[in-house]
């Protein structure tokens, strides 16, 4: 039987792999199967859901403000009435109202599908800078692969709110890309195609600049160490600095130096959060088996063993610089770190065997496509559900505009709590305990919010008093109190270990003489406040 099943496999490796593929071809080939793949896995989860997943809301009412100024950059958002000012990177904004008025697709379309094709051309970007830094397209074709396959890299870049993390993400690989190819060759070409996309990426996300000088610094140090390139450097700096200064210059106008500050202050700069790195099920998302995570981390340490010090030390820059991104991010390095590992210790160490390699890819395939498609289907889960948004439609019906909202999902994670965000978005009505858009303007205060929002969530399973003590720090009084009892989110993904039942709270504000039961379906309560 075994025989048999190694035979009907060694035909089907004479069939994808014929004698005449060299090295080269072989990494071509594996590259473009990666990127169909990956782009499969990151258009999958908007696929299942039928809406944009987990976040995206707040993105969602830009691109409509944009469209209501006639395309004049708005002084604030209208997203959950706060006077957020209108100062998060436009560029994909802009990109997706021009699509809504040329080709009339709904803005929550755009925001649907548009991040994972973003992120699909990622994954291009990606296996040329792969190829390129160690001028080998097999090299280039297997880290691509893993990079494709890596769950993590088609979760928050393809979300919603990937957007503009997945414009960002592109622009910042074909920074680098152009970096590297600018200090190697020193070239002018190279300095001309660095300056338009680091440009793009400046105006695409506020921590793509950051992370894309990061690692350019170290592309300098890797392949430069000249003066003639720190000059390249300097000049590449200024130009982007000054084609971006009519933005960055019309906020600092508007708003003033204190609202880049603010953001800047959420980055969650600190040791523990640095400490990141060793949390592999944070970093790959894997769902099982971290078995990419593993293998990307050996090659890190192959790496340092044969001294290329590049992608290590990218790898430790990503994370110092900006720790609250730095688990999507780094995956880019760590990526290139497992194509390393496969492409000189695994693959030599089968020896050019038909069988080994048979057997390893018997072994892998299966579990990689298992583990993205259960991933992709978990991901899924996370989105604005139809009962909500049925809820919702009737908040903005029936509910005066200035109301204000207590949204109550028992989620503790704000970046994974798809109703808390999505509902001033499809409502037009503040939720006080939305973070979205907060780090605008609370600064260093930011993650007290965020502090505070998990003790409101947990009143869920608790009585009327604790609401009545925890929304003190958010407002004096509120409106109503809206509860979804959906499933609760760990890392954006279902937690099925905790089951699903009426929330205590919901029972106790039925008995309640302050509040009064308004709308009650499909495991979604309003309640209004009487008193």
């Amino acid at each position: 039987m075994a025989d048999a099943v190694y035979e009907e496999m060694n035909e089907t490796y004479r069939i994808i792999t014929p004698s005449t593929l060299n090295r080269n071809q072989t990494g071509e080939l594996l590259g473009m199967i990666s990127v169909l793949l990956g782009g499969w896995f990151r258009i999958y989860p908007a696929f299942l859901a039928g809406f944009p997943v987990n976040d995206g809301g707040m993105f969602y009412t830009m691109i409509m403000d944009i469209q209501a100024n006639h395309f004049w950059l708005p002084f604030y958002t209208s997203y959950n009435s706060l006077n957020i000012p209108f100062a998060y990177p436009p560029l994909a904004f802009y990109v997706g109202a021009i699509i809504n008025s040329l080709f009339h697709v709904p803005p929550v379309e755009i925001v649907r599908w548009l991040p994972g094709v973003m992120n699909t051309f990622c994954l291009v970007a990606f296996y040329f800078l792969a190829r390129e830094i160690m001028a080998d397209n097999l090299f280039g074709g297997v880290s691509t692969f893993v990079y494709a396959m890596i769950p993590h890299m088609y979760e928050w870049p393809s979300m919603g709110g990937g957007l503009t993390r997945s414009f960002g993400m592109l622009f910042m690989i074909l920074t680098v890309l152009c970096a590297y190819r600018l200090f190697k060759n020193e070239n002018q070409k190279y300095f001309r195609l660095t300056v338009v996309f680091g440009s793009l990426a400046i105006l695409s996300h506020p921590e793509s600049i950051v992370y894309t000088l990061g690692v350019c610094v170290c592309v300098w140090l890797d392949k430069s160490r000249t003066f003639k390139g720190f000059r390249y450097g300097i000049y590449t700096s200024i130009w982007i600095l000054l084609i971006t200064m009519p933005w960055y210059g019309m906020i600092v106008y508007r708003h003033g130096v204190d609202v880049l500050v603010s953001a800047i202050q959420t980055g969650k700069h600190s040791l523990w959060s640095s400490m990141m790195l060793v949390n592999m099920d944070g970093i790959t998302s894997e769902a099982y088996l971290d078995l990419l995570g593993v293998i990307c981390v050996l090659g890190i340490a192959v790496l340092i063993v044969r001294k290329e010090y590049f992608i290590p030390l990218a790898l430790i820059v990503i994370y110092m610089i900006g720790p609250r991104s730095a688990h999507t991010i780094g995956n880019i390095m760590l990526a290139l770190g497992g194509g390393f590992f496969i492409t000189e210790v695994i693959l030599p160490s089968i020896n050019n065997s038909k069988r080994g390699l048979i057997i390893l890819l018997a072994i892998t395939l299966p579990y990689l496509f298992i583990n993205s498609a259960y991933q992709g289907y978990l991901i899924a889960q996370n989105h604005v559900g139809i009962p909500d948004r049925a809820a919702m439609r009737w908040v903005s019906q029936y509910t005066a505009v200035n109301r204000r909202f207590l949204i109550l999902t028992g989620n503790t994670d704000a970046m994974c709590d798809s109703v808390s965000e999505w509902f001033p978005a499809l409502t037009n009505r503040n939720s006080l305990v939305t973070v979205q858009g907060r780090e605008w303007l609370l600064g260093g205060r930011f993650e007290e919010f965020i502090a505070k929002r998990v003790e409101i969530q947990q009143c869920i399973n608790e009585d009327v008093e604790c609401i009545n003590q925890k929304i003190e720090y958010f407002a004096k009084d509120i409106d109503y109190i809206y509860i979804s009892d959906k499933s609760t989110m760990f890392r954006c993904v279902p937690n099925t270990t905790i089951s699903q039942t009426m929330p205590n709270v919901v029972k106790k504000l039925k008995l309640s003489p302050g509040y009064f039961l308004v709308y009650e379906q499909n495991d979604v309560f309003i309640f209004e406040n009487r008193r």
